[in-house]
């Protein structure tokens, strides 16, 4: 959550060559409304469903640089599923970076910080950790390739 996925996830896509997917955006697209819609109508467990679906079939697309969302490691076996696709890096901020990058409009805003602290344990065994705070997001980019030796991404 505002880490800087779908600034930085394009900059790596470009250097490597290969299409960028924000799976976000593809589940709005699939589902022809907003995420914040799609909360507000189907709920958090709706939008789960649609993210499992638009996560498969990203991972069918081949070699592509994937900006997850948030939660999205945390569903039944989406972790797994990854992982055997492509490797993870894993972008971190800090609570304050967050919040001062602003995401009112995102559906679970107001719980941030417990977010953070519930997904944190998962973040660090799912990948490489880059630490964004203060970085510029070609600086992100260039610290994503090298983490994984410039295979395919598939991070927060």
């Amino acid at each position: 959550m505002a880490t800087g996925k779908s600034t930085v996830g394009p900059l790596v896509a470009r250097q490597l060559g290969v299409p960028f997917v924000d799976l976000d955006a593809l589940v709005a697209k699939n589902a022809g409304m907003e995420v914040a819609a799609i909360f507000a109508s189907r709920g958090e467990p709706g939008f789960r469903a649609l993210e499992r679906e638009a996560l498969g079939s990203a991972l069918e697309q081949g070699s592509i640089v994937l900006a997850l969302g948030g939660g999205t490691l945390h569903q039944l076996n989406n972790l797994e599923r990854i992982q055997a696709a492509m490797d993870i890096v894993i972008l971190e901020a800090t609570l304050a970076t967050i919040k001062a990058r602003g995401g009112k409009s995102r559906p679970l805003w107001s719980r941030a910080e417990q977010l953070l602290a519930e997904r944190q344990p998962l973040y660090r065994r799912a990948g490489p950790q880059i630490q964004v705070d203060g970085l510029t997001p070609e600086r992100i980019a260039s610290r994503v390739i090298a983490a994984t030796g410039g295979g395919e991404q598939g991070w927060f």
